[in-house]
């Protein structure tokens, strides 16, 4: 385990420590849960099945291999790969509170399923000074790694099962992550994070080049910490 360095700001403060691990291989659209090589199935949405069309229907949406991409390729394709809403810079693979979601548009979506990684962390925070008539109250946190594992999205549009972050609690918010690649360097997770006072999720900036997205939700209730 990492040693934890703490940063005092106000309102919220930073410490981190741990990364993550992880990576499974399978054809078959999977989800593994805690351990890498046990996958489970993957759920697919209703009325998703693969376009079926004329000649020219089936030219204008032909699939993209990514078998052979590498973590840079792979990162700047789902990057860029929209969702089937049309939406301006939305996304076809989406981290939120339920989880990973498969949406892609039907032009140049994956032939076939792409394995990414998904981290949760606690974000547990501190109280180190009351608020006071002239100054604010003043907290720390530092985070703890929850879980890791390797899940399968794709081809098939569909919701990934038990992708859904943690919720927050009393003293407790967390932090998810997906991401490709290589481990997450601790200093990369967030260092200014605020208390929201609402259980919402919001997104976060995760340094990194294979990160794809993250996620916040926070305390509900810092006072009793």
């Amino acid at each position: 385990m990492r040693s934890a360095s703490k940063l005092l700001i106000p309102v919220a403060a930073v410490a981190v420590l741990l990364a993550v691990s992880g990576c499974s291989e399978d054809e078959k659209p999977a989800a593994a849960k805690a351990s890498p090589s046990e996958l489970a199935r993957y759920t697919a949405a209703p009325g998703s099945a693969t376009p079926t069309g004329s000649p020219t229907t089936a030219a204008s949406t032909k699939c993209v291999k990514t078998a052979g991409m590498s973590v840079k390729q792979l990162t700047g394709y789902l990057g860029e790969l929209r969702s089937s809403s049309g939406a301006y810079r939305s996304r076809g693979l989406t981290l939120d509170s339920s989880g990973l979601n498969f949406t892609p548009e039907a032009v140049q979506r994956p032939c076939e399923a792409v394995k990414v990684k998904l981290a949760h962390y606690w974000v547990n925070v501190e109280k180190t000074r009351d608020e006071t008539a002239v100054t604010p109250a003043r907290y720390e946190y530092r985070y703890t790694l929850i879980d890791t594992a390797s899940y399968k999205a794709g081809p098939k549009d569909g919701r990934v099962p038990d992708t859904a972050p943690p919720g927050g609690n009393g003293c407790q918010g967390t932090v998810s992550v997906t991401y490709l690649g290589e481990d997450i360097p601790p200093e990369s997770l967030p260092n200014d994070l605020e208390l929201t006072g609402t259980t919402a999720p919001v997104p976060v900036e995760v340094n990194g080049d294979g990160v794809l997205s993250a996620i916040y939700i926070s305390p509900v209730d810092v006072e009793s910490c």
